[in-house]
């Protein structure tokens, strides 16, 4: 993704960029962390899985009049509901994954996992 960016903005995130992958690589999950970060995961899911696509739903029902009598824009706001749930579903599947791998690369670890006996 850096090489999309122009070199003087390359320079410029270098110390951010540096500061998130020490973050990244350093950090270890504790009993306290896993129960906050679940709390957080809980909220954010809630709200991005629930009350953002009903709020539309209901939006686009009463304030835009987008009911069944239109048909089109009945299928787009269901179109739109759709898209406000899918792509939280899969972000909160995809971003633990690639964090998960990015950590690997940083810390030099390997992609397989020993499995069976004793290691």
């Amino acid at each position: 993704m850096m090489q999309l960016l122009p070199p003087r903005a390359q320079e410029r995130l270098q110390p951010m960029i540096r500061r998130a992958e020490t973050a990244v690589r350093d950090f270890e999950w504790t009993w306290t962390k896993a129960v906050v970060a679940a709390l957080v995961l809980w909220f954010l899911a809630f709200t991005f899985l629930a009350v953002i696509p009903s709020w539309w739903l209901y939006f686009a029902g009463s304030r835009l009049k987008w009911t069944a009598q239109k048909f089109w824009l009945f299928k787009l706001r269901d179109l739109i509901a759709v898209i406000l749930f899918s792509i939280p579903v899969g972000g909160f599947i995809t971003v633990p994954y690639w964090l998960q791998k990015w950590r690997r690369r940083l810390r030099s670890e390997s992609e397989s996992r020993p499995t069976g006996g004793y290691r």
